[in-house]
């Protein structure tokens, strides 16, 4: 039996004016309900990225409070390393790096974990030292290229950095042309200085706001045979090597009496002591990461001050 296909027509009942309507309002009423419906997706939507957002700060806040913590427990070390010992020495507890400590956040509901480390900057060369009052020093650009040759470093790098360094210096005759520097992160941009070869550096060398001495007792063999001329990397790696094993230079006295020629050493600004120091923490709290950098400065029994912090 054939079926007929019904077309509409003026004559058909579902072609009537009232039927069409009632067609019409349901096809309206399933487009305002698909409407809402998105609508309210959307706003589910929003509302669970704003709850995952407004628990990203919360982490993040007492992320940064631990942080803090951590800066202070560095204050802490040092400031007793500065009554007990006499002298900065890397085998004391100051040079312990901390990974993965875990810690409890501030309302005690979630655990975080904690790695920090505290640098002794008086380890390093002080780039302070190219300029003073805006005018590069010779002397200090020679330990430098000596410090730079040692770490194959390109042969320009050095005058650059010198420049860059009496840029940040104001003087009688001129005023201060570029930024201060604070890490040598802010020396990128220097002509043949990438952020590779700052990150290298930053073992080696270090910025800080005065004239400084190198501790012997912390810095590495290139620094301290960029430091002394006359005093060759093979016999600066035996008396580091030395040291490193115990035997520790007590006095500015000491270590020049350890040297085959002690008279190289006569105008090497040399110490056993450091003020300087820079502290690297994080915190890792759920997906939250909150990293701190600060420097610490030392000054008799006093305990240390922060000189700049950084987030």
């Amino acid at each position: 039996m054939k079926q007929h296909l019904c077309l509409p027509c003026p004559h058909c009942p579902a072609s009537t004016p009232a039927n069409r309507q009632r067609g019409m309002a349901v096809i309206a009423a399933l487009v305002v309900v698909a409407a809402a419906a998105v609508a309210a997706a959307a706003i589910m939507q929003r509302q669970a990225l704003l709850a995952d957002t407004l628990v990203s700060e919360r982490d993040r806040t007492q992320a940064d409070w631990l942080l803090r913590g951590g800066l202070d427990w560095a204050r802490v070390i040092l400031f007793n390393d500065a009554r007990r010992n006499p002298v900065t020495r890397k085998d004391s507890i100051w040079s312990q790096p901390i990974a993965g400590l875990e810690v409890s956040t501030p309302d005690g509901r979630q655990k975080a974990y904690f790695s920090g480390q505290i640098e002794d900057e008086q380890g390093k060369y002080n780039l302070w030292q190219l300029a003073a009052q805006g005018v590069v020093q010779p002397r200090e650009l020679a330990i430098l290229e000596r410090l730079m040759e040692s770490l194959a470093m390109p042969a320009a790098l050095p005058a650059n950095m010198a420049s860059r360094v009496a840029q940040s210096q104001a003087g009688p005759q001129h005023e201060q042309l570029a930024p201060g520097l604070r890490t040598m992160a802010d020396l990128v941009g220097v002509e043949g200085m990438s952020p590779d070869i700052a990150n290298v550096l930053s073992a080696y060398v270090t910025v800080l706001p005065q004239k400084t001495s190198i501790n012997v007792n912390t810095a590495s063999a290139e620094v301290l045979s960029a430091s002394i001329p006359g005093l060759d990397l093979v016999k600066a790696r035996d008396l580091t090597g030395l040291r490193d094993r115990g035997l520790w230079f007590n006095s500015r006295g000491d270590f020049v009496n350890r040297l085959d020629n002690p008279r190289i050493a006569r105008d090497s600004n040399l110490g056993v002591r450091s003020d300087w120091f820079k502290v690297t923490g994080q915190v890792a709290l759920n997906d939250s990461l909150s990293r701190i950098q600060a420097l610490l400065y030392r000054q008799g029994s006093k305990p240390p001050s922060i000189r700049w912090i950084e987030g």
